[in-house]
């Protein structure tokens, strides 16, 4: 295998594949895939009818009613394992009303694809589609078969997608290496550019936490009521700074800063390296962004996101709860964390595990990271990865025996990852565009 500084020679112009590219990811967005329900199947049945268009053997496997994985193989010579382009056909939900343009339109307008997952993730599964077309409509000789493996149920847990394929079919999805989402959000350093490249993720723990108080008429102010001492403590949640962990990826991802930022930014990284603090993460002159994964890469978090007390508007309830998202380095166990949290909000409230996942893979094969820093260096002169923990969760989460790496590199910088999950997400077509060509180079540095 060759890794050349140059991208791979094409027998096509990639520059005519726009259009391609663009109703692919028009015709998925369309596809109301929002989970639950889910309805996967929709999109499981566009993307087979394009293989088989290209005549890529493919099959779809549904775990539920309407739950569809579809597994296509682009066959190789043998000499080298599998390589998985890796994707899930769901989406988080959208409402219309927040939207300026209907979320599930798939609407083109000002270079953009406008619609619920053109980011996360259906853009990716466009390109990763398209890349499949290609290299079979050119009779590319390839060093290992390629996978295409688009799941189901990634955004609630992968229970009826990855996770079934694995317990259930795995002989279908095995390989060596897959390119997965997560990765290749774009920071301007004074460096040189720099694209991310998740080589973990975080684990998860999902926590309640309870007050209770005096109930009774609301005509009676009360001080010592549920909500007031459930208000309490988030505030020492705001205010709660927890130790810095300095996993061996964390401490890869800032050794790799350090040579970007010379002078006062490479000063204070150095510092972070030797005494790694909540207000010295924070406080980091880097791009605010990347900034926020260095933050979240040395530390176990705690987010309030659903607030739950009484029924009635004159009545005092006697019991008020938030849900905490609690997102673990890997590693950390889900019970131990629960207490450091309640330790952090005193004992006036209880708080208790209501669902916790360990994370323990670091995917940091040393020759796929260094293909995948040529691959970019050759898109974009000086480029470098940056291979780091991400805060969320992915479908790497259930192939604990492969090396699975977010990678989809963007040509717009980081900030428009924003947009995931929000409303008016849209994915920019030079992006896409500039996502498809390194992934295509990826795959044949590895497969020629």
């Amino acid at each position: 295998m060759s890794t050349p500084t140059q991208p791979m020679p094409l027998p096509f112009s990639w520059a005519d594949q726009e259009q391609h590219l663009v109703s692919h990811l028009s015709a998925l967005i369309r596809l109301d895939t929002s989970n639950p329900p889910g309805n996967e199947i929709a999109a499981a049945r566009y993307l087979s009818r394009e293989l088989s268009r290209s005549g890529i053997a493919h099959t779809v496997l549904e775990s539920e009613p309407g739950r569809a994985n579809l597994v296509a193989r682009l066959p190789g010579s043998g000499q080298e394992p599998p390589l998985m382009l890796l994707g899930h056909a769901d989406v988080v939900g959208a409402q219309p009303d927040q939207w300026n343009r209907p979320p599930f339109s798939g609407e083109v307008a000002d270079g953009r694809v406008w619609g619920r997952g053109a980011l996360d993730m259906k853009g990716q599964v466009a390109a990763s589609l398209l890349v499949m077309q290609l290299l079979a409509a050119h009779r590319i000789p390839l060093s290992r078969d390629l996978l295409l493996v688009v799941t189901a149920d990634e955004e609630a847990g992968s229970r009826l997608g990855a996770y079934w394929l694995w317990e259930n079919h795995r002989s279908l999805v095995e390989a060596e290496w897959a390119f997965n989402e997560g990765g290749g959000q774009r920071f301007v350093t004074p460096g040189g550019p720099v694209y991310t490249v998740q080589v973990a993720e975080k684990g998860s723990a999902r926590m309640r936490v309870t007050a209770r108080g005096q109930g009774g008429h609301a005509s009676v102010p009360r001080a010592d009521t549920a909500i007031f001492t459930l208000a309490e403590a988030l505030l020492r949640l705001r205010a709660f700074s927890p130790q810095s962990v300095l996993h061996p990826a964390a401490r890869r991802m800032l050794h790799t800063l350090a040579d970007l930022h010379p002078g006062a930014g490479a000063q204070a990284i150095e510092r972070l390296l030797k005494e790694p603090t909540w207000a010295g993460a924070n406080s980091l002159p880097i791009d605010p962004v990347l900034r926020e994964f260095v933050v979240a890469g040395l530390h176990n978090t705690a987010t309030a996101t659903i607030l739950s007390a009484g029924q009635r508007q004159n009545v005092v309830p006697v019991e008020a709860s938030v849900v905490l998202d609690g997102r673990l380095l890997p590693g950390e166990l889900p019970d131990r964390w629960m207490e450091e949290v309640q330790k952090a909000l005193g004992d006036r409230v209880a708080v208790s595990l209501l669902h916790g996942r360990m994370s323990h893979r670091v995917h940091d094969d040393p020759r796929l990271l260094r293909v995948l820093g040529d691959t970019v260096a050759a898109h974009d002169p000086d480029a470098r990865v940056l291979p780091y923990i991400n805060p969320a969760s992915t479908d790497a989460r259930a192939f604990p025996d492969m090396n699975v790496v977010g990678f989809f590199p963007s040509a717009s910088d980081a900030d428009i990852m924003r947009l995931i999950h929000a409303p008016d997400e849209h994915a920019r077509i030079t992006d896409l565009m500039f996502g498809g060509k390194c992934l295509l180079d990826a795959v044949l540095r590895l497969s020629i």
